[in-house]
């Protein structure tokens, strides 16, 4: 099962110095990669956008943020630090921020000129702007002064945000809001190149992809391949490595072949294959786990499927799965629980929280009143989910038995191809679905007002109660944080008894990485931008 790695990591070094001659549709290449220090590790599925202000999974943004950057940025710590912004500063009445920017920020060649605010004032209004078609920016940007009036077409000029001059950035909202630098982390606020999407008429794509992160684009293969070559002239100073590379392989076994076979340097797993792995003298030491702040529920579609519109019905799937089974048999132990919505790791999660139990019989007992006794007459259901991965699959099996067998419904099952997974989810169009939802910002209001408040662009299910909405109101912009914390306990213990979604665990990432990877820095987000990590020691 394992070859050389000699003759693999040769073959490896002489494609990719091949592949880096030239650049996007055959132009020659800005950047290339020119040592052996190559990071490898597929992307599962191919990007979704190559635009910050568009992408809306996290696959995609893990390649994004090597390329572009915003203001801040998450520490190994979880906690906001400095990045292009060198530092901040608050007014009393917390609703205007001062960044004062570091002035040795250069974009990528070719153009290679230092950054200023107005690149940010450029940057955040573009995001907003209808031309641009971003269903994520008004997610994270709307607490911003004027973005609804961006948003919708009624102004050009985004008010609340202006160049003080080149090195100083004033962002004004619309109240205190506790967290809203959160918010400045994700890519909606990265910096692009204005006169990188203007020369190219005003599109997004591999020619217009010029940040000022650690990385640059040095080739982009569609459906294949990205190479990231590494900035020299980076604020931070070069990267260890020379570069990385990224080979989309959607396909989990495939992923897994490629790792064993020598061919990348880390991988995800299949919970299938964890025994395995872990009994195996080279690959067991290999095994990496990392917590992560993240809620993997099913979601109950009252627009696209009428019976999910009695309150009754959600809670009897809520009563009828049981998920330590599903945690147990198709993740193998890899997971929490999942009893309320916010994760561990993440203020306000409260591990006491029992939510809705697994209760057999009193989820029969609900669906009987809901008019649907031993499931009679309950209309066909399909449970929908992301393509190309095994566990998400047995997941989704193991819900299906347990609402056969508890409530005497049938269901089926698809999956989807992911882009138009995404696609299907915020047209509001699937009826019910398994998904991950992962934290954007270490805040609960990221997993209670941004994904299920009224009106909510995340909010494509048609969950709408008036009490929830209203203390999570009260939450969002409340000074004191304990009082805070306190009222979205009282709305997720809301949201949890309506069961909108049925949470069903927290999953923590597990991954091979061979020996000789060093460095890699990791946060509840994630892996963090590979500045540090190193892979010299692969032969």
């Amino acid at each position: 099962m394992f070859r050389n790695r000699y003759s693999v990591s040769l073959a490896v070094i002489i494609s990719v110095l091949a592949l880096a001659s030239c650049g996007p549709k055959g132009e020659k290449a800005a950047y290339t990669v020119s040592g052996p220090n190559v990071f490898r590790y597929a992307m599962q599925s191919r990007p979704t956008s190559l635009d910050p202000a568009t992408v809306e999974d996290g696959d995609t943004i893990d390649m994004l943020m090597q390329v572009f950057e915003g203001l801040v940025q998450w520490s190994e710590s979880n906690e906001i630090v400095p990045n292009i912004a060198e530092r901040w500063d608050i007014s009393e009445d917390g609703t205007v921020y001062t960044f004062h920017l570091k002035p040795n920020v250069l974009f990528h060649k070719p153009f290679e000129r230092k950054l200023t605010a107005e690149d940010f004032v450029y940057s955040i209004t573009r995001a907003l702007s209808p031309s641009t078609k971003s269903a994520t920016a008004m997610n994270y940007l709307n607490d911003i002064v004027g973005a609804k009036d961006v948003a919708d077409g009624n102004a050009k000029v985004l008010k609340g945000v202006r160049a003080v001059d080149a090195a100083t950035l004033e962002i004004t909202i619309d109240r205190r809001k506790p967290y809203f630098l959160g918010k400045l982390t994700y890519p909606t606020a990265y910096a692009v190149c204005r006169e990188a999407i203007e020369k190219n008429s005003g599109r997004f794509d591999e020619k217009s992809m010029i940040g000022t992160g650690p990385f640059a684009l040095a080739q982009y293969k569609p459906g294949y391949s990205v190479l990231l070559a590494a900035n020299p002239a980076y604020h931070g100073g070069k990267p260890t490595l020379d570069g990385l590379e990224r080979p989309i392989l959607p396909d989990s076994n495939t992923r897994q072949t490629r790792f064993e076979s020598g061919g990348t340097d880390i991988t995800d797993i299949q919970r299938a294959d964890l025994s395995r792995i872990q009994a195996d003298p080279t690959l067991g030491p290999q095994l990496r786990e990392f917590p992560r702040a993240n809620i993997w529920y099913l979601a109950l579609n009252q627009q696209a499927f009428a019976p999910f519109k009695d309150r009754r019905v959600r809670q009897a799937f809520a009563h009828a799965i049981d998920k330590d089974a599903v945690i147990k048999l198709a993740l193998k132990g890899t997971a929490t629980r999942a009893n309320g919505i916010i994760p561990p790791g993440v203020p306000g999660h409260n591990p006491a929280f029992k939510g809705l139990a697994y209760d057999p019989v009193r989820a029969r007992k609900l669906l009987a009143e809901a008019g649907f006794p031993g499931g009679k007459g309950f209309p066909k259901l399909t449970i929908s989910f992301r393509q190309g991965y095994k566990y998400i699959e047995d997941s989704v099996v193991a819900i299906r038995s347990d609402l056969k067998r508890n409530l005497g419904i049938e269901c089926d099952i698809q999956q989807i191809e992911w882009a138009q997974f995404l696609k299907q989810r915020t047209d509001g169009t699937l009826p019910c679905y398994h998904l991950r939802w992962a934290a954007d910002y270490l805040d609960p209001q990221n997993f209670l007002s941004l994904m299920l408040r009224t009106g909510s662009p995340e909010n494509t299910i048609g969950y709408s109660n008036p009490e929830f909405d209203r203390i999570c109101d009260a939450a969002d912009v409340e000074p004191d944080p304990a009082k805070r914390l306190k009222l979205y306990a009282q709305a997720e213990r809301i949201a949890v008894d309506d069961a909108p979604w049925v949470p069903i665990h927290h999953l923590r990432d597990v991954e091979l990485h061979k020996p000789y990877v060093k460095g890699l820095r990791d946060s509840l987000m994630g892996h963090l931008p590979h500045i540090t990590t190193a892979v010299s020691g692969r032969k």
